[in-house]
């Protein structure tokens, strides 16, 4: 049922949250209760002359850890536990959200829980056949930190399903602590499963999508008497009796176009994340989530210096939760870079979304990063097929039709084209300019597959995807090929049958990923198709999960199971896949690190 933006408004009527509650979890106190409406302490300090206090969180994160399947390849070589990786990385959408609020004249402190604790480890509960591993700060830590602050608004991020769990167990530890205190929920996760995330949790908001303006209007209304909570863009809370309301469905993307706005009114939009922020020291590991760094000192980074994606495969969050693509400019991104060479930042990694949208645009970021002195690492995933259409230029685009040949997501490739680009001095450039390691979206040797899902047919043409690696080889970066099996797609139409990818065809896929090997590829990296909240395909592929967000929503785990496969299936082909295109050392490699076995 829709929500309607009047006094009148209806409730959700439902019994409970789908997949949002961990049955091994305990039970939540604080559910179902009206949302906090105003901040009593907040505006209690605006009329003293202080500042509200704002304290942003990014919670302590699990990983499972459970018996390796009986006749697995991971069983073959000796491996007897299947452990999920430790993923976390900066947490850049709190670095937007509070350097706006903090200009704002808002009082902000940013905790990156998972990293200031990145060696505290423990068993928090058991799952299926396996339990899940805490990292980061403990409660004891968190509650510390809660009550130093004495902060009126709380916001805990929550961008990953599987770490959903995290964020409702935080958010009940603060309305234990006070419960006075404003709850706040955003990030990809929470702006998907919104109605869950209200249902589930003690949060008394959530903001849906895109939020470096939302968050500041929503401080501003919390914390002044009289304001209209329902005039912020993007909000969604609980009623009076307990109801969703959600007063408007549009979002509020940042509009950035640099060839009509000046630097300042782009830093208006989008100041310079403050990376004062955060403690860098909790940055200085050996390896970041792509491998091994380069440079053994000092920090690492995930920045970006574009953001959205206009592709829209319905596979993926990132067009709805993040927006159009928008380049911020080049100016921009030049001060960006040196604030981060100030804070102590000695390398990167790129988190563009979609940077390949411009090579031109591309190859002025990798630039500038050199001017820097800032080696770098491309982990948002190039487009394949962006890259494809650089490799066979001209020719082959006179061959397309009128249709695919006008289609905006390949405009600015075919402009490169015609002023002469060629995929060699595309990788030529970004190679001279200090990238040493890119992550390439192969996702499949299946052309239904990848058409189904809305991804370019182009990914498909697989003797340009060698020459391509071949290349990037040549140049000394190293290519990480990014791989998906598990396609589950509706019907394209009244009286078609749905497309669910057949273990014959992901075979194919495992097969492709061995022979890229053998062209030079650095690491195969295969994912699981796992339905993710916020995406085309999120409604359709509930109908098949198998899984509950806290044991294995991750990518690494089948979280569906469909009449011709079982999720153990989809699980050993990933295995399959890691073994015969990695081999045996190097997948134990893997798991010693906890990261990919990639050095540069």
């Amino acid at each position: 049922m829709d929500l309607i933006a009047s006094q009148d408004t209806v409730r959700i009527e439902s019994c409970g949250p789908g997949f949002s509650v961990a049955p091994t979890r305990p039970l939540l106190s604080h559910l179902g209760q009206p949302s906090l409406l105003s901040s009593r302490t907040g505006i209690r300090r605006r009329a003293n002359g202080e500042a509200p206090r704002v304290l942003l969180f990014v919670p302590p994160y699990t990983r499972l850890i459970e018996p390796t399947l009986d006749d697995s390849a991971f069983a073959r070589i000796g491996i007897d536990t299947f452990e999920v990786m430790k993923r976390a990385g900066t947490p850049i959408g709190l670095l937007r959200i509070a350097t706006v609020a903090r200009r704002a004249g808002y009082e902000v402190q940013i905790v990156d829980a998972p990293f200031a604790g990145w060696s505290q480890e423990s068993s928090l509960v058991k799952v299926d056949q396996g339990h899940l591993i805490r990292y980061g700060l403990t409660d004891a830590q968190m509650r510390k930190i809660i009550e130093t602050a004495q902060p009126d608004i709380v916001g805990i991020q929550c961008n990953y399903t599987v770490q959903w769990g995290n964020a409702r167990a935080l958010a009940e530890l603060v309305r234990n602590i006070d419960p006075n205190l404003v709850l706040v929920t955003g990030g990809a996760h929470s702006s998907g499963d919104w109605k869950n995330a209200l249902l589930d949790s003690a949060f008394d908001f959530a903001l849906i999508n895109e939020a470096d303006r939302a968050f500041t209007l929503l401080l501003d209304a919390l914390t002044h008497e009289g304001t209209d909570i329902n005039a912020v863009p993007g909000v969604a809370y609980r009623g009076s009796r307990g109801q969703l309301v959600r007063p408007s469905h549009k979002s509020s993307y940042l509009s950035i176009v640099p060839k009509r706005q000046d630097l300042d009114e782009r830093l208006g939009l989008m100041p310079l994340p403050d990376f004062s922020f955060l403690n860098m020291n909790h940055y200085l590991q050996p390896y970041h989530s792509s491998g091994a760094r380069v440079r053994k000192y000092g920090a690492w980074a995930q920045i970006f210096s574009t953001i959205g994606c206009n592709v829209n495969c319905n596979f993926c969050y990132i067009p709805k939760i993040n927006g159009p693509w928008r380049a911020l400019g080049l100016d921009w991104f030049d001060l960006h870079l040196a604030d981060l060479v100030k804070q102590g930042v000695t390398e990167v990694l790129i988190e563009d979304d979609h940077l390949m949208h411009d090579p031109l645009y591309a190859m002025e970021v990798g630039r500038l990063l050199k001017k820097h002195d800032l080696p770098w690492v491309e982990e948002g995933g190039l487009s394949l097929f962006n890259l494809i259409l650089l490799h066979l230029g001209e020719r082959f685009i006179a061959q397309m039709d009128e249709k695919e040949r006008k289609n905006p997501q390949y405009r600015n490739v075919i402009e490169a084209v015609k002023g002469g680009l060629t995929a060699r001095e595309f990788i030529r450039s970004i190679a001279e300019n200090g990238c040493y390691n890119i992550y390439l979206a192969v996702e499949s040797a299946n052309e239904d597959a990848l058409v189904n899902s809305n991804k370019s047919r182009l990914n498909a043409i697989q003797h340009s995807t060698f020459e391509l690696i071949e290349i990037f080889t040549e140049h000394g970066i190293q290519v990480t090929g990014g791989f998906m099996l598990g396609f589950v797609n509706p019907p394209a139409g009244p009286g078609q049958k749905p497309f669910v990818e057949s273990l014959e065809l992901i075979d194919r896929t495992i097969d492709y990923a061995v022979n890229l090997m053998g062209a030079g590829m650095a690491y195969a990296n295969p994912f699981i198709v796992t339905p993710i909240p916020g995406t085309p395909m999120w409604e359709y592929q509930q109908q098949f999960v198998v899984r509950h967000y806290d044991n294995g929503w991750s990518h690494e785990k089948a979280t569906m199971a469909t009449d011709q496969w079982s999720a153990e299936a989809i699980e050993k082909a990933r295995m399959e896949l890691l073994v015969r295109a990695n081999g045996a050392d190097r997948v134990r490699e893997m798991v010693r690190r906890g990261t990919w076995p990639v050095d540069a």
